[in-house]
């Protein structure tokens, strides 16, 4: 019992830690022309998430985030009530998935193509979005953003950035290649980057969806704004390329970063979770099919 409490105690600890480390990576960020930015704590917490487990890393992500916001949006409740939700789901679903197909042992392929389908959508419908839209305030200081109209709200405009299709295309390139180089991946490899591309798809569309619905339902119901989800539109698409970016660098960087880290603490008594529980199962059943293999072999000699 006392070796389960300090272990426990190591881990909260270590929750504790990721969480200020969360909050911290939020402050290392660039500001985009868009308005929006990319920073770092979106990686954290998927670190958090795949070493820990998913309420873990949910946490780490809600806590860590929603702190800065409240810090710095405090007067916009829907901005924080976005991020405090919005993370712990995210860090939840990369914990959850990551060890959902290493216990069933699924096959990621087919996942990682239906994530590349969604990426070459994404790229082709902005891109010709794009493309048609009105290009004359097109330069690199506004984001390089072509206008287009509104087909749910007549008159309005939403600003379709070039970063959209430029990194939905480097995403859905980085999904090819994990295709064509699956069998050089283990399996740990593997389905690290399948929770990580999913819950990056999920922040991306929750982003956009929640932005668009709490910050039009404030100025259209509360604030009494004409066309308040119009405008909340415009915003939410033009905050679009921050999310995607942030995802992009999160996913290299996670997949980079994590299996090393993953070596040096997997030992510890404060990381041992189902996944190392999984692992040793999985190193068994191999040590099993052998042992039963060099028998057949010796029975049939």
């Amino acid at each position: 019992m006392k070796d389960k409490n300090i272990v426990l105690l190591k881990r909260i600890s270590i929750i504790a830690v990721l969480t200020a480390a969360a909050y911290a990576g939020t402050f290392i960020q660039i500001k985009l022309p868009t308005g929006d930015m990319i920073h770092l704590g979106n990686f954290v917490m998927i670190l958090a998430a795949l070493l820990l487990g998913g309420i873990e890393g949910g946490l780490v992500g809600s806590l860590g985030m929603g702190l800065y916001d409240i810090q710095f949006y405090l007067n916009k409740p829907t901005t924080v009530i976005r991020t405090f939700l919005l993370k712990f789901l995210v860090g939840f679903l990369v914990g959850y998935l990551f060890r959902l197909v290493i216990k069933k042992k699924a096959k990621t392929d087919h996942l990682l193509i239906a994530s590349t389908v969604f990426f070459l959508l994404l790229f082709g419908v902005s891109l010709g979005f794009f493309i048609v839209g009105d290009k004359t305030d097109l330069s690199f200081k506004t984001g390089l953003i072509a206008y287009v109209s509104n087909f749910f709200f007549t008159g309005k405009k939403v600003g379709i950035s070039l970063y959209i299709p430029i990194f939905s295309i480097l995403f859905a390139s980085g999904m090819i290649l994990a295709l064509v180089f699956e069998r050089k991946l283990s399996t740990r490899s593997k389905a690290a980057l399948f929770a990580i591309t999913i819950a990056i798809l999920v922040n991306i569309l929750g982003e956009f969806l929640l932005r668009w619905a709490l910050e039009g339902f404030k100025s259209t119901v509360l604030d009494k704004i004409p066309d308040g989800f119009a405008i909340s539109l415009a915003t939410a698409t033009s905050k679009i390329p921050g999310s995607l970016i942030t995802g992009f660098i999160s996913v290299i960087l996670a997949t980079l970063i994590y299996e090393p880290i993953y070596r040096g603490v997997k030992d510890l008594d404060s990381f041992k979770d189902d996944t190392l529980i999984l692992e040793e199962e999985q190193e068994l059943e191999k040590d099993d099919k052998a042992d039963i293999q060099v028998n057949e072999e010796k029975k049939a000699y």
